[in-house]
């Protein structure tokens, strides 16, 4: 029923090109292409200020209406019709190209005095807008949608309203990540031009988990491609003649972050002989790797490179303070032709022929075939500093945007969950005024339902993080504030932590059913949003696994 409601009015669109591409990026929760450097920075706040000064409503009253509510948007909705203010100008019908030429205006406004600004442009836009528009118009700013569509559905939507087959739908959107590039095709009927290409970034292939090297053999019984496990950033470096680029997993460009892997990428060279006296450049490559804080021969804390990304003048000093390499194990484009169709053997083949200079360096690997050998790899590892090991079948092609086990992680804690800060509470003693204990969640499902009500309460830490990261995390925790309770604080899932654990136990005190036991924070994933934390099914999956693992001993 939902996917007939919008693709009749995808089709209604067929003649206006820049409101369908805005239309699927708002129905997939978005605003902006994923990986665009355009950010809101509308917060929660400036949202209650701008509903307290356009409405006949005072603080007190909006929040008080929005506990009664538990919807911004339905909040807005209901103070519209109560604005005491109008606007200068005759008001004309709101569009998608208006609505969106202003929501870019509000993302472009930056530098002193941007916070006001973005405010009066927020301000006009609730004036002019109707009640019910402006309550979907706050819930898309908001990133909450929720309107039961998740991207599979859209990507379903415009598959049936411009005739196109799904497959190719979704393959375009696992190589792109822009759906407002993939319905743009399939209207004009060029999906198969959506091809993977440098300086675009695409979608990551991801690893599922297994939790031991006895499960392990059983499952693959055969051969594995086996190496270190990097607790760094995953990053895309992709070239083109002379234009270098790193990409995150959000696919967001890093490349300011990092110059002296830009600087050392167009040294790349090709062996053209086993001997490796003939050597050729490279005109363009894709490649897949981590970036990881490294110094004298060891692996620094995955913190220590979260000082490389928050630095907008990136000094020598800085550079000098937490060196990096990139380490490489993975190609998916080489001199014009795409790798992603070829196995892991084959791609390794191809970099076993291409030379780096440092700090960019090809992964080290060896196959595995027993239980001892992963055994004594991950013994390598840890005394190395790496998080564990990642375990590749041989025959497996790269595939862009999916989870499974054609790569498998096996990690020397328990395992660590990818969880998102729902509540945060005030410590005590030296920690007294500042927000050091969070609760945390996961998601209920593995749908892209990022919403509250999809969200499971799994546990809460307060250890791991220095005093000046819990300064610094208090300042965006309350930034990002939907209710205050005095002690603590209820906040917009925004802030993801990796959260290590001893094990996992049934609890009836969380809404997931379970527990987390002895949880600490490893880090704060700025690299990560709340679409890439882990799933209530992955916490089932690690306490039925320990269970198991514990009555064979």
């Amino acid at each position: 029923m939902k996917v007939n409601i919008l693709l009749d009015y995808l089709s209604s669109l067929n003649d206006e090109v820049e409101s369908l591409c805005i239309a699927v990026l708002f129905f997939s929760n978005r605003i902006f292409t994923q990986g665009s450097k355009s950010v809101m920075n509308i917060g929660f706040s400036t949202i209650i200020k701008v509903l307290s000064e356009i409405a006949t409503l005072d603080s007190s009253q909006i929040q008080r209406i929005y506990l009664q509510h538990g919807d911004i948007g339905a909040l807005s909705e209901y103070a519209v019709p109560k604005k005491n203010v109008v606007s200068l100008f005759q008001q004309q019908p709101l569009t998608l190209s208006s609505i969106y030429e202003r929501l870019k205006q509000i993302a472009d406004t930056i530098g002193s005095g941007s916070s006001k600004d973005r405010k009066n442009i927020l301000k006009g836009l609730l004036i002019d807008s109707s009640p019910l528009e402006a309550k979907y118009l706050i819930k898309i700013i908001n990133g909450e949608l929720r309107i039961g569509l998740t991207e599979g559905l859209v990507e379903i939507a415009i598959s049936k309203a411009f005739h196109q087959d799904l497959g190719y739908v979704r393959e375009a959107m696992l190589i792109s990540g822009d759906i407002s590039k993939v319905v743009l095709l399939s209207k004009r009927n060029l999906l198969h031009t959506m091809l993977i290409k440098p300086l675009t970034p695409i979608s990551y292939m991801l690893a599922d988990v297994m939790f031991s090297a006895e499960e392990i053999i059983n499952y693959y019984q055969k051969p594995l491609i086996c190496e270190f496990k990097y607790d760094g950033i995953r990053a895309q470096m992709h070239k083109s003649g002379q234009q270098i680029r790193l990409f995150s997993r959000n696919l967001s460009d890093l490349t300011n972050a990092f110059p002296e892997l830009a600087n050392v990428a167009f040294e790349a060279k090709l062996s053209l002989s086993k001997s490796s006296e003939s050597l050729s450049d490279i005109e363009d490559f894709i490649l897949d790797g981590e970036v990881v804080a490294f110094q004298d021969g060891k692996p620094l804390h995955f913190q220590e490179l979260q000082k490389r990304i928050h630095k907008k003048n990136l000094t020598e000093q800085v550079v000098a303070e937490t060196p990096i390499i990139y380490v490489v194990f993975d190609i998916m484009y080489f001199n014009g032709e795409s790798l992603i169709k070829k196995s892991i053997k084959e791609r390794k083949e191809t970099l076993s022929n291409i030379y780096f200079k440092e700090p960019i360096i090809n992964s080290i690997y060896g196959l595995v075939n027993s239980e001892q050998e992963i055994i004594s790899m991950f013994e390598k590892s840890k005394d190395i500093g790496h998080e564990g090991l990642v375990l590749k079948d041989t025959d497996s092609n790269y595939h862009p945007g999916k989870r499974g086990r054609y790569w498998v992680k096996l990690k020397k804690e328990l395992d660590t969950i990818d969880a998102v800060i729902v509540i945060a509470e005030y410590g005590h003693g030296k920690r007294a005024g500042v927000l050091s204990d969070y609760t945390f969640a996961v998601k209920n499902d593995n749908n892209n339902n990022n919403s509250i009500s999809n969200l499971r309460i799994s546990g809460k830490a307060y250890s791991g993080l220095t005093d000046d990261e819990i300064h610094q995390i208090t300042k965006r925790l309350k930034s990002i504030m939907i209710k205050n309770e005095g002690t603590r604080i209820i906040v917009k899932p925004e802030i993801v932590l990796e959260v290590a654990f001893d094990s996992i136990q049934k609890s009836n005190r969380h809404d997931s059913g379970f527990a987390l036991r002895f949880p600490r924070i490893k880090s704060i994933r700025e690299d990560k949003n709340v679409s890439h934390i882990d799933s209530l099914q992955k916490v089932k999956q690690i306490y039925e696994k320990q269970t198991y693992i514990m009555s064979k001993k």
